[in-house]
């Protein structure tokens, strides 16, 4: 048992279980980045859209400052050429209630704020430069109210309140409508409105600038993050692609094998994981200890324990398996004469001692690849291969020689002798083999003993 575990314990290989828990820990690793990646791709996709919506905002906010800002020249522009009360209202409608440039700069500065504040100035500077202007425009919609005579008090408080210079107030009505429409028409106005437009177009572009840098950042942080998931999915492939090769090579494998090698009665090869190196180890073990103790029993049951030779069930298995044996072989049945006089004469150990001496010296006298049997008390059997009967001669002198031999005993065993009959076949063993052998022994016995006869 000790010897087993000393085995066992010098095993070398991968164990399941490790690799198992590895290739888990690293499919859950993977399953996680991918699981970030998507979050990763999820917050970048709606961080574009977020920051796209906001420009386009911003872009329509401008447009609006720009309409707020026109709408106001235009009713300006209209009133000091016409003089009618309706383009006066629509001007302060504008600044007073519909207020597109200031509702617009709120939304810019709702969206932009702490993102983009070049932008947000620029949009503030047009809205000043656009309140600079009203003031020229109210001026030129006092003077042209003048110059008109028309009734002030109809007009707007803004109209109402504005102070014209003493100089202004000299003027007659066609020089107030002179310097009104200069007011709205100069080239200075034109310059101011023309810095207006040009900052709301640096809005405009400033916010196409950045919601395109933003893109870019987005669309760059997207196709990283989705070359990650790439990378991911291959592990993910290869991870699924090694569980099945562990499962191929370090299980089924080791199974289909290990079932070949049973149903062949074979020793199991050691291969494989740990866990299998290690049941084929116990196998082979349990295996060679099963047939030593095979190998011990049948020695047992298939031997004499007196002379150690086999016995009348090996002498049956051998001949059956000789039956097909293509090659001549011999039969040769030997008696040792007056046995029973010996044991009666002598007694039983001494008969004991003879029947050892007899095995020694037949085993001694023929080759090593023959058979001899002893198959009852004092008979023996000898199966000689590949012998044909031309070699009469040399069989029947080692008889005689076992003979002289037993005629000069040792001290403590008396003289004896052996009778033999022999009989050849020309292929294998047969029936009739047995029968003649017999038959030549009779025929022995019936001559005087001590010699041999062969079967006719």
């Amino acid at each position: 048992m000790c010897e087993n575990n000393q085995k066992t314990n010098k095993l070398k290989g991968l164990r399941i279980q490790t690799v198992s828990l590895w290739v888990s820990i690293c499919t859950i690793l993977v399953s996680i980045l991918i699981g970030h990646g998507i979050l990763n791709v999820k917050k970048q996709y709606h961080h574009l859209t977020r920051m796209t919506r906001r420009y386009i905002i911003t872009q329509d906010d401008a447009m609006d400052m720009s309409l707020g800002s026109d709408h106001l020249t235009e009713q300006a522009r209209l009133y000091v050429i016409t003089k009618e009360q309706l383009h006066a209202d629509a001007y302060f409608m504008e600044i007073n209630v519909t207020q597109r440039r200031e509702r617009a700069l709120l939304e810019i500065e709702k969206n932009l704020s702490g993102n983009d504040e070049n932008t947000l100035q620029m949009s503030k500077t047009a809205l000043k430069l656009s309140n600079d202007l009203t003031d020229r425009e109210i001026h030129a919609m006092k003077l042209a109210a003048l110059s008109a005579d028309a009734d002030i008090s109809k007009l707007s408080p803004e109209i109402q309140n504005y102070t014209l210079s003493a100089e202004e107030l000299q003027y007659s009505q066609q020089e107030q409508s002179d310097a009104a429409s200069k007011l709205v028409f100069g080239q200075e106005y034109r310059s101011k409105k023309k810095e207006i437009d040009e900052t709301l177009s640096k809005v405009t572009k400033s916010a196409i600038q950045t919601c395109e840098t933003t893109q870019r950042k987005s669309e760059a942080a997207m196709k990283k993050a989705l070359t990650l998931q790439s990378i991911y999915a291959v592990i993910s492939v290869l991870l699924v692609i090694l569980a099945y090769a562990i499962i191929a090579v370090l299980i089924i494998k080791p199974i289909k094998m290990y079932i070949d090698c049973i149903k062949n009665n074979n020793i199991l090869e050691v291969k494989g994981a740990y866990k299998f190196k290690y049941l084929a180890a116990t196998y082979n073990d349990i295996y060679e200890t099963s047939v030593t103790q095979h190998d011990l029993l049948r020695q047992k049951v298939e031997h004499d324990i007196l002379t150690e030779l086999p016995n009348r069930q090996a002498f049956e298995h051998i001949k059956t398996g000789l039956r097909t044996f293509p090659d001549p072989i011999a039969l040769v049945l030997v008696d040792i004469d007056l046995f029973k006089s010996i044991n009666n004469t002598y007694g039983h150990e001494i008969g004991d001692c003879a029947l050892i001496r007899t095995a020694g010296l037949l085993k001694e006298s023929f080759r090593s690849t023959d058979y001899v049997f002893r198959i009852s008390g004092d008979e023996f059997a000898l199966i000689l291969l590949k012998i044909s009967p031309e070699c009469k001669r040399i069989v029947g002198s080692k008889i005689d020689r076992i003979n002289r031999t037993l005629q000069h005993p040792p001290k403590d065993l008396p003289k004896y002798s052996i009778s033999a009959g022999i009989a050849f076949s020309d292929i294998g063993y047969t029936d009739e083999l047995f029968r003649q052998a017999e038959k030549a022994l009779f025929g022995a016995k019936e001559n005087g003993r001590c010699g041999y006869t062969f079967s006719d």
